[in-house]
């Protein structure tokens, strides 16, 4: 004869108000393995620069080299297309000094910070509108 379901809920109900505990049906799960906590995270932390968390980095690296604009572009305030203007358009031929360079690990493309003729303003260009930029060879240790 089965029990019925109202007989046994009211039968564990009073069990419990007197104090009676109910052991589980499953076991717990394992404890992860120190080889899978000691795994680096699957996300990018928020200090690598990338889309627009990359604006207005402006990294203090100065190395060689320099490059001329092939496409007459603005230069961005960061290392990534999200980022805004921070000059004027550049012009076909314009000679830009190299400070550094960056791979945004979000595109994976490159990036040089420079300038105008060595002054103001700096900022960041794409490296499909420059040509000569392999003589910019220090990376943006920055960030």
């Amino acid at each position: 004869m089965r029990a019925r379901p109202t007989l046994v809920t009211a039968a564990l109900s009073s069990m419990i108000a007197l104090g009676a505990t109910v052991a589980p049906t499953h076991a717990a799960a394992p404890a992860p393995s120190a080889s899978v906590a000691d795994q680096a995270p699957g996300f990018t932390p928020s200090n690598v620069p990338t889309g627009a968390r990359a604006c207005n980095a402006k990294p203090t690296s100065n190395g060689l080299g320099g490059a001329d604009v092939t496409r007459s572009v603005a230069l961005r305030s960061g290392p990534s297309s999200a980022c805004g203007d921070v000059s004027s358009r550049l012009y076909v031929g314009q000679r830009l000094g190299g400070w550094c360079r960056y791979k945004n690990p979000s595109s994976g493309y490159w990036w040089y910070y420079v300038s105008k003729g060595g002054e103001a303003p700096y900022g960041w260009i794409y490296e499909g509108n420059i040509s000569g930029e392999e003589t910019i060879r220090t990376a943006c240790n920055d960030y």
